[in-house]
Formats: C-alpha cells, structure tokens, sequence
C-alpha cells in the first residue's frame, strides 16, 4: 500500500494597529518561535488595511475560501460570522428598501433564507431573481444567531411571530427602539487558530485543493448541459450537483453526475454562488437563476472568464459544533411544556428539526411561528448526536419508533429511567454532531453494504433512493414510499453515513453495479454484484 503526503500551505497577514506588529493565524506558541509555527503565513500588506483593531475580519473575503471554511476561520479565532455583516440597523434598513422596491408587503423567513443561503429570492409568481449582494448580507445578517434579528424585527408591529417581516414593521421598530435609524457598528475580538484546527481539516479530509478553475468550472458545466441537451441549468440543479453528486431533470427523474461535474458545481456555488451569478447574466444581463447554453460562450466573449484564470485551490468545511446545549432533563421539560401550551399531542422528528435549524415551528395547518430560544435550543439537544435523545424519549410509552413525540412520552422517559428526574441536571451537552466526511468511524464498505442489503431485505425495499439513504444517514429515520417514518437501528444509520460520505462515493459505485446505470436507485441485488465485479470485497 502506498501513500501521498500533500502539505498545502495558505498564506494570510493579519494587520494589529493597535500594537503595529504583525499577526497571523496565531498557531498555539511553543518555546521556539520559529516560521514553522506560523504555519498559517502571510499573504502581505494587500489585506492588512482591511482589518481594523476592533475585530473586523473583513480581510477574510478576497481569500479563496468558501462561506463555510470562513465561517470556522472565525469561529476558531472567536470572530463572530457577523464580523462581516451589516449592523441590525443598516440590515434592517437594506431590506425594508428591497421590499419596497419588489413591491414585497411580507417577506417570510424561508425567503429569507434562500437569499441568505444563495443570493437569490423566489417570489409569490414562483419567479426567482438573484438579489443584490448588500441584499444577501442583510439577509445573511437577519437569519444569523437561529434568526434573532428576523425574530426581532418581524414582531415590531403587532407583536406576533408567524414568520413574516412586513414592509412597516421597520419603521416601528425604529420607533420603539429596537433599531437606530443611522446605522450601527460591529466589534469582535480574535484569538488564534491553533496548529490542530488546521490538520484536523486536512486529516479529516476537509481540505480539497482540486477545485477547477473558474474558465475550466465553466466549459465543463457547458458541456454537461449540451450532452444532457439542458438549456436551462437551473440554480437549484446547480446546488443539487455540488451538494449530492446527482442532479434531477425537469422530467423528475434522478441521475448521477460525474466526478468533475460535480467539481464544476462547487465552484459555481462558492462564496454564495459568485460564479453562478457571473455566467448566468452573460447573455441577457438577468439573473433569473437560470444558466443558459450560451452564457459560456458570452462570458469567454466579454471577458467575464478567461481561459488563463487560475485553479481555485479553495476547500470546503461543513461547521459541526452543536453549542452548549442544556441537559436532557431540562429539554425534555420545556419541549414537554411546549407541546401542553400549543395543544400538540404529537410532535414530528420533521417538526424538532425544523425548531432546531429555524427557530420556527410549522404546525398541521401548515402556520409556522416563531419558538422561544429556550425550546430552539432543546429542540437542538433532541437532535445532537443523531437525535439520540428524540429517539430515547420518543420510545418511552409504546416502545415504537415512527418519529412523533408524544405530551406523555417524557414522563414515561423518567419512570423507566431514560431521563433525570425533574429538578436533576443530567449534565449539558457540548459535544459535536457528525461530519460528513469523517469516516475513521464508521465501518468498512463490505460491511456497510451487508448492513444495508440485510436491511433492504428486512423491510421489502427493493429500491432504496439516494434521499432516503440520506435521510438515515442524517436523521437515523427512513420515510417510506407510503409516507411513513420509522427509526433505523443504529448500524444501518452507520452503514448509511459510510455510503453517503465523500460525496456519496459508496452509493454511486453500488448503485451501478447490475445495470450500469446511475439512476439514485439501490436495489437489493447491487450489493451481491458489487462483490462479484470486485467493489467491494466480499
């Protein structure tokens, strides 16, 4: 067995006016200062006039990072992700004036989202528009710390939280003081990014440095779309590829792309979709969200790309922390008390998820409202650690998993043991959730694929999808084709996480080997021709 050892080396400089000496990613200190400790370099004066004493890491946008390597960049040095976001007042003000220009009475939270998320906004006609950057920022602004400034914001007028920000509700919120009229600032304080956080993303397989270029990222987009005779390349389908490695056609059928085609995707969709929202204006000057087949040409044609343009040498990182959660017994009596005062008798693993990643709550009549930060929190204590503890409670009555909690279910949790006691705090939780792509865990394909097959087997599956091999591997619960939601044994949720980690890697290469094709769709018998062929050992 061989082995490749690539060191990469990524340079920043970190201006400190106040002392007026240099910085760096600051690694942990030894006894000797040597350049072998500032692993993390310099990359010169051309980012030091962007960072300011007061904490700003501003420096960070014009490094070839995505959003996410940023974000653990700052998190890492206790920068706040905000550091480079508006204040609450200059967001505020950005969105109240892009909902008067879009003629936008109520702007919902999930619309909210997506601009934050991708830069773009779908409206009530359906039609999706790319909205400014300052816009995206604001956006990205509102929905950070689980939504406070949207929480805030949208109950300015009438007191309500039902998920929707009205075009009034920023004047009175200036009005009561909430936010200031003129703006605000941001400070933050930075500590060092220490040797371990670098290699842990290296040795965890975080760090990728085989992006393409962008003209490169382009003409294999390009030719992906004229092979699969794909006028409109939507942003979506683009998001899609660069998330899973397959893409759905507007037939709804499911297929797997190519390795570099995938590649492709990341780079059209890092730092918030820059690429994207260059080629898809080529032509027509709009951003619409959809990639023409001619764009590429256009972008070559006016220089939007060039053939020369250098290889993105970026990597992606996927931010686990969970947080400081409080203690299962104190989650356990304020998601209990949650349901008695809503008058919900049964609450879905979908529904904790979504208090959980939102902070807002979509009952059965389809209204969503805002949650107090006390049950968003306990929400995530529920979910940490593959919804351990949702699956624990959720058991205590009937001894069944379909994924509904139900008002009783704590309570039995504490007779038979499964819960403290009210009042006995059975320590907080500050461990981390899953990472994708760490597979020193999980077990080998040869037995992931027996797990699953036998599973398969089991439950009459005869065609398992790639979202519920998803699904099991994010939630530990597989939806059926009748609808209904059943927990996984804990193997099957590890033999789910070994397909789907390194881009699905494991999926896509059995998937294929009866028929050849990369349709999203395990069969029973994959697994046996797996073996046969030499995919996986026997």
């Amino acid at each position: 067995m061989s082995s490749t050892v690539t060191t990469i080396t990524t340079t920043v400089y970190i201006s400190d006016e106040s002392s007026h000496h240099r910085g760096s990613f600051h690694p942990a200190r030894h006894d000797d200062d040597g350049p072998e400790n500032e692993d993390i370099g310099q990359e010169g004066h051309r980012h030091a006039h962007h960072r300011s004493s007061d904490g700003d890491s501003s420096w960070l946008d014009g490094l070839p990072f995505p959003a996410a390597v940023k974000d653990m960049i700052r998190n890492k040095m206790n920068m706040d992700s905000e550091s480079d976001l508006p204040s609450d007042s200059s967001a505020a003000k950005t969105i109240n004036n892009f909902q008067k220009d879009h003629g936008i009475g109520l702007l919902s939270v999930e619309q909210m989202k997506e601009m934050a998320d991708t830069g773009y906004c779908t409206g009530k006609d359906g039609k999706t528009f790319q909205v400014p950057p300052d816009v995206q920022a604001a956006a990205q602004k509102f929905m950070s710390n689980n939504g406070e400034l949207f929480k805030k914001m949208e109950s300015a007028t009438d007191g309500k939280h039902d998920g929707q920000l009205g075009q009034g509700d920023y004047d009175n919120a200036v009005k009561d003081g909430t936010i200031s009229a003129n703006g605000g600032s941001h400070s933050g304080h930075t500590r060092g990014l220490q040797n371990e956080d670098f290699l842990s993303a290296v040795m965890n397989g975080h760090l990728s440095p085989n992006r393409p270029s962008e003209y490169s990222a382009a003409k294999t987009i390009n030719q992906f779309q004229k092979d699969h005779d794909i006028g409109l390349l939507s942003v979506q389908q683009m998001k899609e590829m660069a998330d899973t490695g397959y893409c759905t056609g507007k037939d709804g059928k499911t297929f797997q792309v190519p390795e570099e085609v995938q590649d492709a995707a990341k780079t059209f969709m890092d730092n918030n979709g820059e690429l994207f929202k260059k080629m898809e204006s080529a032509t027509d000057g709009k951003h619409d969200g959809q990639l023409g087949e001619g764009d590429f040409d256009n972008a070559l044609k006016d220089g939007t790309i060039g053939k020369n343009d250098n290889p993105d040498t970026s990597f992606s990182y996927t931010p686990d922390d969970t947080g400081n959660l409080p203690s299962k017994s104190s989650a356990a009596d304020t998601i209990e008390n949650f349901q008695k005062d809503k008058g919900i008798d049964l609450l879905s693993v979908q529904q904790m998820k979504e208090m959980a990643d939102t902070g807002y709550c979509t009952d059965k009549n389809g209204k969503t409202f805002q949650v107090p930060e006390e049950v968003q929190n306990a929400a995530k204590r529920y979910m940490a650690n593959d919804a351990e503890m949702f699956k624990t409670v959720e058991s205590a009555t009937t001894g069944t998993h379909d994924g509904l909690l139900s008002t009783g279910d704590a309570d039995n949790a504490r007779k038979d043991g499964s819960l403290s006691t009210y009042g006995k705090d059975d320590s907080a939780d500050t461990s981390f959730s899953y990472a994708p792509d760490d597979t020193s865990n999980l077990p080998s394909k040869s037995s992931a694929a027996d797990t699953i097959e036998n599973f398969q087997k089991d439950k009459g599956i005869d065609l398992l999808s790639v979202q519920q091999m998803q699904e099991m591997a994010d939630t530990g619960y597989c939806t059926d084709k009748n609808g209904k939601t059943f927990q996984v044994p804990e193997e099957v949720q590890n033999a789910a996480k070994r397909y789907m980690a390194n881009d699905a890697e494991m999926f896509k290469s059995i998937e294929s080997a009866t028929t050849g094709t990369h349709d999203g769709l395990l069969s029973t018998g994959d697994a046996d021709n797996a073996r046969k062929d030499g995919t996986i050992a026997a």
